[in-house]
This record gives C-alpha cells, sequence and structure tokens, in this order.
C-alpha cells in the first residue's frame, strides 16, 4: 500500500540550503552601476557616486569571503566593486579633461587680450586699393 503525500507537501531540496544574501551587495551593485552610468554619459559626475560602489563592494566582499556560509551574493558585490572602480577612473579621466579644457580657453582668453590687432583697416584698404 502507498501513501499520497498530504496537500502542500515540498519535497526536502537537495544538498544544503543557499545562505541568505548580503543585504548591502545590491546597494554596492547600484551604486556602482549608476557612478558607471553618471561618469560615462554626463561628462564625469558619476565620479561622486561611484566610489561609493567601489568601496561599499569590497567591504561587502571581505565580509562575505570571512563567513561564506553566513551570506551569499558576491557576485553582486564585485559587480560593484567593479563598476565603481571604472567609472571612479572614467569620471576623474573626464574631471582632468573638463579642468584642462577650462584652463586652455582662459590662458588663450589671456594672451588674445593681450596681443595687439595686426591687421587695421588702413592695411586692409591698402591691399585691396592695390590689387584693383
Amino acid at each position: 500500500m502507498t501513501s499520497t503525500p498530504p496537500p502542500g507537501y515540498q519535497p526536502a531540496p537537495y544538498g544544503f540550503p543557499q545562505p541568505p544574501p548580503h543585504p548591502e551587495a545590491n546597494s554596492a551593485m547600484v551604486f556602482g552601476i549608476v557612478g558607471l552610468c553618471l561618469s560615462v554619459m554626463c561628462g564625469g559626475i558619476g565620479v561622486f557616486i561611484a566610489p561609493f560602489g567601489w568601496i561599499k563592494g569590497k567591504r561587502v566582499m571581505a565580509e562575505i569571503d570571512a563567513n561564506p556560509s553566513a551570506y551569499s551574493g558576491r557576485g553582486n558585490a564585485q559587480a560593484g566593486f567593479i563598476t565603481g572602480l571604472i567609472g571612479t577612473i572614467f569620471g576623474a579621466l573626464y574631471l582632468l579633461f573638463w579642468v584642462a579644457y577650462v584652463i586652455f580657453i582662459v590662458v588663450m582668453i589671456f594672451v588674445a587680450a593681450e596681443t595687439e590687432p595686426t591687421t587695421t583697416f588702413d592695411s586692409i584698404n591698402a591691399m585691396l586699393s592695390s590689387r584693383i
């Protein structure tokens, strides 16, 4: 005689149950991705957000590695660390570019203001009348 399982019966999963994800792994990934996107698309603004993903991702990975049976989610923390690092580098490069660009423009304005004009209306009129 075979017995039928009661309604709502779920068999036990094979192997060991997975530990819960680290509560800050997803936020590290979000900070890293948003920081990278803002660094690339918005001209370096992500340099103010990306380091949070980088630092938080590194800390969460260290906590998961210290006790892997307590938390999972190392992939999300690692994604936050990597994208935060890349976003910080891109953002810093963009900010350096913009600072160099503004310095170049200011220098060109001062150089142009200090030089005297080389042509006057008299010399232009003399050139035009000599060609006719």
